[in-house]
């Protein structure tokens, strides 16, 4: 099966397919010819697109199953280093929410920047399920305690068993420790024999609360759910991940309650130059 065509019209040989193609399964031109992609290395291409992108003279297209992100103009956007450091720099972990849904609409438009995060071997195994009743979001923080319970409960040596009572405490005088009062939650899920599945979620999941700035959506990691729910079966069966599936991550994220003013101070890098 051919994965990847070459117009002969427009190709000029200039070979940077050859040289960019990161499983090398396109090979040089004869001479007088156009290079080509072996159909017996099709079951090595990763479906990057890389050669499609690269092309200077589009003389190539893909032949496998995608859709493109759909670009305003056919022009990419200069974005001013100062300018791209001071949005980045100026991500919270937002902790207090608007009693507002953000429409699913915004959520597809988040998700679909989010689906082009780097994976392993552009493998794309992320799986998104996206929790967007508020009653549901309550009662996984429920679930998530009623697992904290569970750990008092029982001889278990767990790290986070210190905080427990505490967190227990707040969620009892009406105070959610979990998700913050957040109205919905993203979770990043992944068959679980992936070898990338942690590592692409946290990636992907890093883009989702990036891209959920511009809509001014708030996000925060919500880390004692994803530990909960990576052991707690009732939590487990309350997710519905698909047969097979394990959660990677969470997030919660909502429009945020607060602006933020300013951009807080943190520890200078720690470098080692060899």
């Amino acid at each position: 099966m051919t994965v990847i065509t070459i117009d002969p019209e427009l190709c000029t040989n200039c070979e940077i397919c050859v040289e960019i193609c990161p499983m090398s399964i396109i090979l040089p031109s004869s001479e007088g010819e156009t290079p080509y992609s072996p159909e017996d290395a099709a079951a090595y291409c990763a479906k990057c697109g890389h050669c499609e992108v690269f092309c200077p003279e589009g003389a190539i297209s893909t032949l496998f199953d995608s859709t493109y992100y759909q670009l305003q103009d056919d022009e990419f956007p200069s974005i001013p280093p100062s300018e791209l450091g001071k949005y980045m720099v100026m991500r919270r972990s937002i902790r207090s929410y608007k009693d507002e849904s953000v429409d699913k609409g915004i959520i597809d438009k988040i998700l679909d920047i989010s689906r082009y995060a780097p994976s392993g071997m552009n493998k794309q195994p992320v799986h998104w399920t996206i929790v967007h009743d508020p009653e549901e979001v309550k009662k996984i923080a429920g679930l998530s305690i009623d697992w904290m319970r569970e750990v008092m409960a029982s001889e278990e040596d767990h790290p986070l068993k210190p905080l427990m009572p505490g967190l227990i405490s707040a969620y009892e005088m009406g105070i959610d420790p979990i998700c913050r009062g957040a109205p919905h939650l993203v979770i990043a899920h992944t068959p679980a024999d992936n070898p990338t599945g942690y590592t692409d979620s946290i990636i992907a999941l890093s883009w989702f609360e990036l891209a959920a700035q511009v809509f001014e959506v708030g996000t925060c990691w919500a880390g004692f759910l994803s530990i909960a729910a990576a052991s707690y079966k009732p939590l487990m069966d309350e997710l519905e991940l698909p047969q097979g599936h394990v959660i990677q991550y969470s997030m919660m994220f909502g429009y945020p309650e607060h602006k933020v003013k300013g951009i807080p101070g943190r520890e200078p890098p720690r470098v080692t130059w060899k």
